[in-house]
């Protein structure tokens, strides 16, 4: 008969069993003092960080925090040691060696003082990288033309929201239709149509200042949003669009000429400011059409 371990035998199995679970788990695994100083990782926390784990130990995962997640973080950590929870998760942006940010999402446990080992923390990091580069990805299309890159209804009226919400300075709104675009379907076809917009929508983009969104509403009608501007700004960039418009488009083996027109619609006081970001648009829209019956008149 072979005789059973002794019981000071199974102790050591458990904790090298333990030990292994630690070492080879798939995510990252640290153990911290309650002030955030790492005291152990795995492997794994070296491979997402890109730095030997001995080179870890000692210091603090903040030194690899983004600096915009910085402030969340730490307070976190200040929750911890207040005791205002036992256990926390949060998701943070974390820098390799190389400076490549990654996305996280970290579970941590605070564990009291025993009898054994002093209170410390027990950290799960999990490399969500790839869910957050999908999730944005997500959010850029649902806000976004496909075909020019520009914002699209549902973001145009997401930014005119805020600026009538916010702010009571005076902005300015243009509705540009681009003329004898369906000529331009009809006689090369669609594909050149799509040129025709992109190279619209990439010389709108270069009229831009910083805070001002360009949004293509469908078709071949676009609108932009000049933020902090009086009307006088926008009568100026309406002429600067028309320009930009009558240049010509390079197509495959063809050159094209088109016009634009374009209307205008602004918050200022002395315009009566509009209720509603539909409101600004329509009026925008009523008079570019406006002007189009002028000049077939």
């Amino acid at each position: 008969m072979t005789a059973k371990g002794s019981g000071s035998e199974r102790p050591a199995a458990a904790d090298r069993a333990l030990l292994s679970a630690f070492d080879n788990a798939p995510i990252g695994m640290a153990v911290l003092t309650p002030d955030g100083v790492i005291t152990a990782c795995n492997t794994a926390v070296g491979r997402l960080l890109g730095r030997p784990t001995d080179e870890l130990v000692g210091g603090t995962f903040f030194d690899f925090t983004h600096a915009d997640d910085l402030s969340g973080a730490l307070a976190n950590c200040k929750q911890m040691q207040a005791g205002g929870s036992r256990i926390l998760r949060h998701e943070c942006r974390f820098l390799r060696a190389d400076g490549a940010a990654v996305w996280v999402s970290i579970s941590a446990s605070r564990v009291p003082d025993g009898p054994d080992d002093p209170a410390h923390l027990i950290m799960h990091i999990e490399d969500i990288n790839d869910r957050k580069n999908l999730e944005a990805e997500l959010i850029h299309r649902a806000h976004h033309d496909p075909l020019t890159g520009l914002a699209n209804r549902t973001l145009l009226t997401e930014r005119i929201d805020a600026v009538l919400r916010t702010s009571c300075r005076p902005h300015s709104l243009l509705y540009l239709d681009l003329d004898g675009f369906k000529q331009v379907n009809d006689r090369y076809g669609h594909a050149a149509g799509d040129q025709v917009l992109q190279q619209l929508a990439a010389r709108m983009t270069a009229l831009l200042r910083p805070g001002d969104t360009a949004a293509r509403l469908g078709g071949d009608e676009f609108a932009i949003l000049c933020r902090d501007t009086d009307p006088q700004y926008g009568h100026a960039m309406a002429e600067r669009l028309r320009a930009a418009a009558a240049q010509p488009f390079r197509l495959d083996g063809a050159s094209v000429r088109l016009t634009a027109t374009v209307g205008i619609s602004s918050t200022d006081r002395s315009a009566g400011r509009p209720a509603s970001p539909a409101e600004l648009v329509h009026r925008a829209d009523q008079h570019m059409y406006a002007i189009k019956q002028r000049q077939r008149a």
